[in-house]
């Protein structure tokens, strides 16, 4: 006869938590659990008691916590989601999906795990940055954040390519004391999400967007730490956004512009210059202008139309041509052969694995904690050692 399987104890609760907490209805948890709808209910009613090996899926495979998590008296506390940013209209805002959701968790734990090492090692947080108001000038405040990240037009007309440009603007970004994440999430819910909790505030870029896109998304959600306002955004049409909602991603978008397409460098271009004040720009022209910066087409015109240079008509035009095409890139975008010591740094930031790879030289860190704090098979490490001992 087979061993009857060992039943846990759980509290119905916690269960519900767990569930509703990563955005799964009954019906999906029982399809990924391979169980029937009926057998999950009772659980949550605390009418039957679920397998140890089921428990096990569950924490592991589905609801991704802890085993330990499903032995507590009652749900943990948790803090509540960043703001709602996303301008969708209401009758289209869906919930975070699951893997938004863990997205933000998991950001939420990097940021915890910096703080308990850098306590390890007797570091204190480096954060560097001021603070904003909406009152404040999108321009002057943009100005004083590319001095303190010290990066010089000189610099930024050097870089290679976008790709270049969005991990020198990552270092500078880190090096003022802000984590960046790069995750991937689903492109149709964010772009991004800041988060100001804690000693050490992070920043997280949607790794499905554009390379262009990350770059803004990462000074628009800087602009959310100014404020001291997390937020998980979308940037797209603010029209469905309460007034203060709205106020709050016009300052964000017009400070990220700034920062990457300062005022004056933009005006005195010389294809700014020979255009005079036009209210239609060729292609050609933006392109031209986007490839100086190593931004998007889309800021450059949006830096037009700010600085009058450009009508609010023809953007909306461009807009809704380039979205379109931003649409078909993603429908054709492939998936790119696996390389695991790379998405390692740029998942988790290079700060953050540089202190993990410390603090396991100090040896108050196992390698097993290692691979569990940067989610990497161990063989992995010496070429992540490598990668960021070349600052990758």
């Amino acid at each position: 006869m087979p061993r009857k399987s060992l039943e846990v104890t759980v509290e119905p609760k916690v269960l519900i938590w767990a569930r509703e907490s990563v955005g799964l209805s009954i019906p999906e948890v029982a399809k990924k659990l391979k169980a029937s709808e009926d057998t999950i209910r009772k659980w949550e009613s605390g009418q039957k008691r679920p397998t140890l090996m089921y428990l096990e899926k569950l924490a592991r495979t589905i609801y991704k916590r802890p085993f330990a998590v499903f032995l507590l008296p009652k749900p943990p506390e948790e803090l509540p989601f960043p703001n709602d940013f996303r301008s969708l209209p209401p009758d289209k805002r869906k919930p975070f999906s699951p893997k938004t959701r863990l997205a933000i968790r998991r950001a939420r734990r990097l940021q915890s795990l910096t703080a308990e090492l850098a306590r390890s090692l007797n570091r204190e947080s480096t954060l560097k940055i001021g603070r904003a108001t909406l009152s404040d000038d999108p321009e002057v405040v943009a100005n004083s954040v590319r001095e303190q990240l010290g990066v010089d037009l000189q610099t930024q007309f050097g870089w290679t390519n976008e790709n270049k440009a969005l991990n020198e603007w990552g270092k500078a970004v880190e090096k003022v004391g802000i984590l960046v994440f790069q995750i991937g999430m689903p492109i149709e819910e964010t772009r991004g999400f800041s988060l100001t909790e804690g000693e050490f505030p992070a920043i997280v870029i949607n790794l499905r967007d554009s390379t262009n896109g990350r770059i803004f998304s990462l000074f628009h959600e800087y602009g959310h730490l100014l404020l001291n306002n997390s937020g998980i955004c979308d940037m797209e049409n603010p029209a469905y956004l309460s007034d203060e909602v709205k106020s709050v991603e016009k300052f964000c978008n017009h400070f990220a512009g700034a920062v990457l397409v300062p005022r004056d460098a933009l005006l005195n271009h010389e294809l700014t210059r020979l255009r005079g004040h036009p209210s239609e720009w060729p292609d050609e022209i933006l392109k031209e202008l986007a490839k100086t910066f190593k931004v998007s087409q889309e800021v450059i015109l949006r830096r037009l139309v700010i600085l009058e240079r450009a009508t609010e008509g023809f953007y909306k035009r461009k807009h809704e041509e380039w979205e379109v095409k931003a649409k078909e890139a993603r429908g054709r975008k492939r998936g790119g052969r696996s390389d695991p010591p790379r998405k390692c740094i740029r998942e988790n930031g290079t700060p953050f694995v540089s202190l993990v790879l410390e603090t396991h030289g100090e040896r108050k860190i196992t390698y097993r904690d290692v691979a569990d704090y940067l989610t990497i098979r161990l063989k992995h490490l010496p070429k992540v050692e490598q990668l960021i001992g070349g600052k990758a």
